[in-house]
């Protein structure tokens, strides 16, 4: 008799899973699926928005069935239940609706995006399979008690901020820490793959690389490190890395980013923008990489790139922001507080890293073997022990 239980994963109309643009939550579903293969404890069904390298990607997943929703531009004819300016959303909701009305399912689990507009899709189906998995800082409320019956929280920091109405029950949310593949930020570049990539970005033999990765928006922080990186007394030994774009896989350029590169302009030797990289090539910028920072300056659910990190040893400059000090300690990284004081600490403990090897070297050596905490296997089976309670939680119900 088969008992797995049967689990579909719906991401925002925005990235595809597989994550060949990027995007965390469609990482982390990839991530999911990817552990599926080797354990295969529940099925899944996966929906996303179309992308025709996502779609080829998908075919080397045999315990997943992916469906696939493609863009509508066309929205002048789409009946509301409630008011809603983004009528593609709407479409998208429809679309699954379709295509999953027939599915002996057991959960439905909304991986972020707006969360209460799917209430449109959710509530044609009965409300104890409706989970939401919830990667951001959300509060609850009357609307989200209506529509989802049980949550997912990346980290205790984002419970207790969902929790703090007081409108839903504790025990009907559970804290599961993000997964990454471990062994995927483990690999290691050869001397000569090193020196073509430092020679690619222009890297010299005695700068130490300081390594920014995430979007390029406000709330990360990048204009705050790169005013502390101006700051640094040996900056001349020093160069900055900022991997990423606004929008993941997406090439736009924004009015912050113009910003970025208009304050680099002083000192445009010494930082490297690279645009987005692949999730799955990011690891190479972590072999030339000496410091990561995270210099958050808004409240972080969980931090991927933390792990990340950590994974491929570096030490690690953090603000003390959201669910990030769940993640690290002060034996892997240096922890800066979101004050007026920002920007000189971390000058300050750039500084101190970049003219101490020792202190690097045994910070990784801390966060490579933190990171085993946070790996996709850990993030999966855990996944297993929720979703099996909340089956149980149901069948007790019923009797």
């Amino acid at each position: 008799m088969n008992d797995k239980k049967n689990v579909c994963l719906i991401v925002p109309n925005v990235f595809p899973v597989p994550a060949v643009n990027g995007g965390a939550c469609e990482t982390l579903v990839e991530t999911l699926i990817k552990e599926n293969e080797k354990l295969n404890k529940i099925n899944i069904t996966c929906v996303s928005i179309y992308d025709e390298k996502a779609y080829k990607k998908s075919k080397e997943y045999k315990n997943t069935k992916f469906i696939y929703i493609k863009d509508k531009n066309n929205t002048d004819n789409i009946d509301l239940s409630f008011e809603k300016e983004d009528k593609k959303l709407f479409l998208y909701m429809d679309d699954i609706y379709e295509n999953i009305k027939d599915e002996n399912l057991d959960f439905i689990v909304i991986e972020g995006g707006d969360l209460k507009a799917y209430k449109y899709l959710l509530k044609r189906f009965p409300k104890e399979k409706c989970i939401m998995h919830i990667h951001g800082i959300s509060t609850g409320d009357n609307e989200f008690e209506q529509i989802y019956q049980y949550y997912i929280a990346v980290s205790n920091y984002a419970a207790n901020h969902f929790l703090a109405s007081g409108i839903i029950e504790k025990e009907r949310v559970k804290v599961l820490y993000n997964g990454i593949e471990i062994e995927k930020f483990k690999r290691k570049l050869s001397l000569e793959e090193k020196r073509e990539l430092k020679n690619k970005y222009n890297i010299k033999e005695n700068e130490k690389v300081i390594m920014f990765c995430g979007r390029t928006v406000v709330g990360k922080g990048i204009k705050e490190l790169i005013l502390a990186f101006k700051r640094m007394k040996n900056i001349n030994n020093a160069k900055l890395l900022i991997v990423g774009n606004s929008a993941f896989g997406k090439n736009i350029q924004t009015e912050f980013d113009r910003e970025l590169i208009k304050i680099s302009q002083d000192i445009k030797d010494k930082i490297v923008f690279t645009s987005f990289i692949p999730n799955d090539d990011l690891y190479k910028i972590h072999n030339i990489a000496d410091i990561a920072v995270v210099p958050t300056i808004t409240e972080e659910a969980f931090g991927m790139v933390v792990v990340e990190a950590m994974a491929s040893g570096l030490p690690l400059i953090v603000t003390r922001s959201g669910g990030i000090p769940e993640i690290v300690n002060e034996e892997n990284a240096i922890i800066v507080d979101k004050d007026e004081l920002l920007i000189e600490n971390i000058a300050k403990s750039l500084d101190f890293l970049v003219t101490n090897e020792n202190k690097r070297i045994n910070m990784g050596i801390k966060g490579a073997e933190l990171a085993n905490n946070f790996s996709g296997e850990k993030f999966y089976k855990g996944f297993i022990n929720i979703i099996d309670e909340f089956f149980k939680n149901n069948n007790i119900v019923k009797k």
